[in-house]
């Protein structure tokens, strides 16, 4: 009995130990394996930065709703040698609209603010008279003179990048208005003195992709040029004299500017 009970005894120790070695030997496998490691987290999407620069190129057509008011001398004042120059009753005058090829230029200070510098080929714009002054002279429709006027706003303007593709803006600026060249009609010396005018500005751009878009823009300018003339050629309007008379014509010029054409981002 005493030798059953040492065999049993043997049996179960060796299987103790076999265990021992399973169970060691899993451990060890187990730290050998690889350890599963989570996929890398994706990278960020690059942002596009905005493009800085634009240019716009189009058609400009200028509404002229301006009006003056004519000061001169009278035949009888040039006799008697007085310069004093009065508003002459019942007569304005009138400046035609143009169309012309307008441009643009731009830069983003801000991601949504940008200055802009627009201009366009000058274009000559006839001066006429209206209403009926005394003596009808000069009658209604007389050409005073023409002028190559010149207008370069330069404004500030705020862009509406929140709804994608169209991108509405506003701006507000000044511009210098002057005149190149002028030509003689009724009025003969004329010259024009520059002034500076306020600018309003609204529009929207119509981008198709990030460089190529379409634009359309209104400006509204308010200034108060003036000019002066030395004398008046009556043969304008039938009658082969001409007189010395000075004048002034006092402006209040407040055009619209519609324009539309191409942009390019870059």
């Amino acid at each position: 009995m005493a030798k059953i009970l040492a065999a049993t005894t043997g049996i179960l120790g060796l299987l103790s130990g076999a265990a021992a070695l399973i169970a060691l030997s899993g451990g060890a496998m187990a730290a050998d394996l690889p350890t599963a490691k989570a996929p890398p987290a994706p990278a960020p999407a690059a942002i596009e930065q905005p493009l800085p620069f634009f240019v716009k190129l189009g058609l400009t057509y200028a509404i002229n709703t301006s009006s003056s008011k004519i000061y001169s001398q009278s035949p009888g004042q040039l006799a008697i040698g007085d310069p004093t120059q009065y508003l002459v009753p019942g007569l304005g005058a009138k400046l035609s609209n143009i169309a012309t090829l307008g441009f643009e230029a731009g830069y983003y200070v801000f991601p949504n603010i940008s200055i802009d510098v627009s201009g366009g080929i000058p274009m000559w714009v006839k001066d006429t008279t209206k209403g009926i002054p005394p003596n009808n002279l000069p009658p209604a429709g007389t050409r005073l003179g023409s002028y190559l006027a010149g207008l370069i706003p330069v404004t500030v303007v705020y862009h509406f990048t929140q709804l994608g593709q169209i991108q509405p803006y506003v701006g507000v600026g000044l511009t210098p208005v002057f005149s190149f060249a002028q030509r003689s009609g009724f009025n003969t010396g004329i010259t024009v003195d520059s002034t500076i005018g306020l600018v309003l500005q609204a529009g929207a751009d119509v981008m198709f992709d990030r460089h190529w878009g379409w634009s359309v823009d209104v400006k509204k300018v308010f200034s108060s040029p003036q000019d002066h003339a030395t004398g008046d050629n009556l043969a304008t309007i039938g009658i082969p004299a001409q007189l010395p008379l000075t004048s002034t014509q006092k402006v209040n010029f407040q055009p619209w500017l519609l324009s539309t054409g191409v942009v390019y981002r870059f």
